[in-house]
């Protein structure tokens, strides 16, 4: 809390850590930029750490000093804001498992979509080089509900003025979450790294879903609910215009088929708002494109 003087005084530093699932992909950016009671606070104080499997940690670290002019400007407060978002939204970056490279990923046209060819810009650094870019061997993978649309390998530039690129025509029947997987980076095998983008990104105001939906995803997520009873009232919703989504073609047949574990993790993120509106009906639409959801 930010008091009077004498306490802030007794306050080396505020630390504050966002947890994001490495498969949220929006927040997969290079870099961020944060707020704190909507004033802005230091690129210097917000780091990233991409060293586990499966989350990346968002760190902001203010110091004494900079507490002190915070609490000048936010006088009679006694609670902090903190309000973190992507600083570039189509720059993302990560850390290969083994901790030894990082790589920085871009794309133009900025929204990738079914049928047109995007140009992804990639470079591969040295961790250990205070992110030198590097000549690497590397094997890069286009990945799409578990199958490869494409398979490259080269070797990277480390010339600061120079970008590795891979163009790549995104076939017409993908949307949604596509995976772009490195691979075997200077011929070791734990240099792996995967980063999430998304085909046709889906705007905001094509989606309404009422708030009280997020219980319902909440209890499925948790198994108080079985699968049919859940996609039976999201299909109900859809039909009757309660719930809207983008259209969405359905491609496959409900027979045999069963809810991939990824969508109800997606529920169970969403309705503890760890994700946003727009990665949960990207999951919706799965399902209604493979016909699990008729509509």
């Amino acid at each position: 809390m930010i008091g009077p003087k004498e306490n802030i005084e007794q306050v080396s530093v505020i630390h504050q850590e966002l947890l994001v699932p490495k498969m949220f992909g929006d927040l997969r950016v290079k870099v961020f930029s944060a707020k704190v009671n909507g004033l802005d606070i230091l690129d210097d104080d917000i780091t990233v750490d991409d060293f586990s499997d499966e989350n990346r940690i968002v760190h902001l670290v203010i110091s004494q000093k900079e507490i002190s002019e915070l609490s000048k400007k936010l006088q009679n407060s006694n609670e902090i804001k903190f309000d973190i978002k992507p600083k570039d939204e189509n720059l993302l970056g990560t850390v290969t498992e083994n901790g030894q490279f990082k790589i920085s990923l871009s794309w133009d046209p900025l929204k990738i979509e079914s049928g047109g060819k995007t140009t992804f810009v990639f470079d591969i650094l040295d961790v250990f080089l205070l992110d030198k870019p590097v000549s690497a061997s590397y094997d890069l993978s286009v990945i799409y509900d578990g199958k490869k649309l494409l398979q490259k390998n080269g070797i990277s530039t480390d010339l600061r003025t120079e970008h590795n690129t891979v163009e790549f025509l995104v076939p017409e029947n993908v949307s949604g979450l596509m995976i772009l997987k490195f691979e075997n980076l200077d011929g070791n095998e734990l240099a792996t790294a995967s980063l999430p983008v998304i085909v046709n990104r889906i705007n905001t105001v094509e989606i309404y879903i009422p708030e009280w939906i997020k219980n319902n995803a909440g209890w499925w997520a948790s198994d108080q609910i079985d699968d049919s009873a859940f996609l039976q009232g999201i299909q109900f919703l859809i039909k009757e215009g309660i719930m809207t989504i983008p259209p969405t073609e359905t491609s496959g047949s409900s027979e045999a088929q069963q809810v991939p574990a990824w969508i109800k993790n997606n529920a169970g993120w969403w309705a503890s708002d760890q994700i946003d509106d727009n990665t949960f009906v990207s999951g919706i639409q799965y399902l209604i494109k493979t016909g699990i959801i008729v509509v």
